[in-house]
């Protein structure tokens, strides 16, 4: 065995109008409640589960670190010391009938080279992507209770939203409990803790139609959009929408509270039993 230490909201006279100043334009995301404090567990990785592969990690185009162990989740390579802590989660999530997969991990300079190649309106510039700063994991968030479980629990396991367009763009800001925190994972490198919305807020609101209908605009053009019922409120809200919003059309946060309260301050999951 490896051992490791081991309301949506109505557009109003003078809002922003392009993508980028809506999502990050600061009076549009208020606090919205404490969110709970991002934790995990642990679990040691299997030998035969590891992939030794070097790889840099980077950070707005410079090199920030070197990854040598990966665990691949879905064909996608997660480093090891992120999938101590997203194995359990996914194990959590599997125990209670919901299957969380992962859509995209770690990416290598090749990997994001090609996928800025093909589409360079939703892709980053290779070096700038967060998948290439070890930490970041999309999960598939539109099949049963996927982005429900994800909202309500992965917070318990160190992972928080980060990308204010992106449902399904998780990153690990937890306390590494277990081990030492990489190198590539420090301040200097803009890493840091996070609770469940001290990045993308409980309260907010995003998007606005275009013609492009990429994956970085919430409307009903969008590929998010796409499989969503003519009364959820991507599509109502004139391309606005809050993006803790689930497949019901309910702001799930405040449904948490209604039906659960307590939810977002649980601290971190315990480990399974032995």
């Amino acid at each position: 065995m490896s051992q490791l230490p081991t309301p949506q909201n109505n557009p109003t006279e003078g809002s922003p109008t392009t993508i980028d100043d809506i999502c990050e334009d600061p009076s549009l995301l208020d606090a919205g409640g404490p969110g709970g404090a991002a934790g995990g567990v642990y679990q040691n990785i299997p030998d035969g589960e590891v992939v030794q592969d070097i790889q840099d990690t980077y950070v707005s185009g410079q090199k920030t670190g070197t990854i040598s162990e990966f665990v691949i989740f879905n064909g996608k390579p997660i480093p090891k010391e992120i999938a101590v802590y997203l194995r359990p989660m996914i194990q959590a999530a599997a125990a209670e009938g919901v299957t969380i997969q992962v859509t995209s991990g770690f990416r290598t300079m090749a990997k994001q080279q090609e996928l800025y190649n093909r589409d360079s309106y939703n892709s980053a510039r290779p070096g700038y992507s967060p998948h290439q700063r070890g930490f970041a994991v999309d999960m598939n968030t539109r099949g049963p209770g996927q982005y429900e479980w994800l909202v309500k629990n992965a917070y318990r396991y160190g992972f928080v939203r980060t990308v204010i367009r992106e449902r399904w763009h998780w990153e690990y800001r937890g306390n590494w409990a277990g081990q030492q925190k990489p190198v590539w994972a420090s301040a200097e490198y803009r890493w840091a803790p996070a609770s469940q919305f001290s990045i993308v807020k409980r309260n907010h609101r995003c998007g606005v139609a275009d013609a492009n209908g990429g994956s970085k605009n919430m409307s009903s053009s969008t590929r998010w959009g796409g499989n969503l019922g003519d009364r959820h409120p991507d599509r109502q809200q004139q391309g606005y929408a809050n993006t803790w919003v689930g497949l019901d059309g309910e702001h799930l946060p405040d449904k948490f509270d209604r039906e659960d309260p307590g939810w977002d301050q649980r601290g971190p999951a315990p480990l399974p039993p032995t």
